[in-house]
């Protein structure tokens, strides 16, 4: 009887000291996080590189590229990722499907998406905003980057609010900026829904003009001041490795910041270059891209998660059929995260 009691014992000890060693064996390791190649909603993490706010904060981390939201996704619940960043609508979906995930942190504090329309497209001039302007699209070919993406969601929805049915108009899948440039050159689509550098590019190249930007225009559900792109990890990394978690958060805050600040411009646009550069352009179009594109991104920035901003995207995700009851901010927002307590947030 002794005798297997003490085995039982060291049986579990045994187990419990390997559980340790995985735990220690993970934390040694570099933090592990998504970029979207030459994607600008990823340059946080290459300014915290660049500028050495992850060495500050002792945190040493390998960029791991991705090409969609839902291949990081998938790609952070098999384990082979840390921290990727997502949209609100595919986060509560693997949530609502049982996938404990947990937000650390906005990328983006507001819906940057722009509606731009082809310059070939006749609207008069005094009924170019939302919702008038919506009913121009019957007839028209709308692309997006993904049929069923949030992009072609948020369309639907416009369509909807403004008396039109999504038969009304032709999506077209356009894929990345590069095969989105090539969809406008083919004369392929009327109206874009899309989010830089893609409304830059149109606009410097005369091919489209900007409309609205959501975050100013568009439906009230789709405002999401407080959170639109953020950084997400699971429950376990967050039980296992809660110190890198907060570490990360510290680095990505400073990185933001500095973006934000105008004295960085002229540094913001080399380090865009680098990591976010636009093909296809002689050297003054492309700076003149990536000037634009700076500009008009750094109000988008920001680091806050508001509880307002989490139920609207809940009652999105319902809209859409996306998850089954409604989700809580204690739910699905880790507990150390930057949180919005008065708008407009951070």
């Amino acid at each position: 009887m002794f005798r297997c009691s003490r085995l039982l014992w060291l049986s579990c000890a045994i187990a419990i000291l390997g559980a340790c060693s995985i735990e220690e064996d993970e934390a040694s390791r570099p933090l592990r996080v998504q970029i979207f190649t030459g994607a600008y909603s990823s340059i946080p993490i290459h300014v915290a590189e660049e500028k050495g706010f992850f060495a500050k904060h002792e945190l040493v981390v390998e960029r791991l590229p991705a090409n969609s939201s839902p291949a990081a996704l998938a790609a952070m619940i098999g384990g082979s990722m840390d921290v990727v960043e997502s949209a609100a609508d595919l986060v509560m979906a693997n949530f609502d499907k049982g996938t404990e995930l947990r937000y650390l942190m906005s990328n983006e504090g507001r819906n940057y998406v722009n509606v731009v329309v082809g310059n070939h497209v006749l609207i008069p001039e005094n009924d170019q905003h939302y919702p008038g302007v919506i009913k121009y699209f019957a007839g028209k070919r709308i692309g997006v980057n993904a049929i069923g993406s949030s992009l072609y969601l948020a369309s639907v929805l416009m369509l909807e609010e403004a008396g039109l049915d999504r038969d009304d108009v032709e999506f077209v899948a356009t894929g990345s900026a590069a095969t989105t440039m090539a969809a406008w050159r083919s004369n392929s689509v009327d109206v874009q829904v899309t989010f830089a550098p893609v409304p830059e590019l149109l606009e410097t190249l005369d091919y489209a003009r900007p409309l609205f930007v959501m975050a100013d225009e568009g439906p009230e559900e789709l405002q999401f001041d407080g959170l639109y792109g953020g950084w997400v990890t699971t429950a376990d990394f967050l039980r296992t490795q809660p110190e890198r978690a907060d570490r990360f958060i510290a680095s990505i805050r400073e990185a933001i910041d500095w973006i934000r600040d105008p004295r960085n411009s002229e540094e913001m646009i080399l380090i865009a270059e680098k990591y976010a550069p636009v093909s296809a352009l002689s050297e003054e179009e492309n700076k003149i891209v990536l000037t634009a594109m700076i500009e008009n991104y750094r109000r988008f920035w920001g680091y806050e998660i508001s509880p307002d901003a989490i139920a609207m995207w809940s009652d999105y995700a319902l809209r859409f059929g996306l998850i089954k009851s409604p989700i809580e901010y204690a739910d699905i927002v880790y507990s150390g995260a930057p949180q919005c307590r008065e708008h407009p947030c951070q």
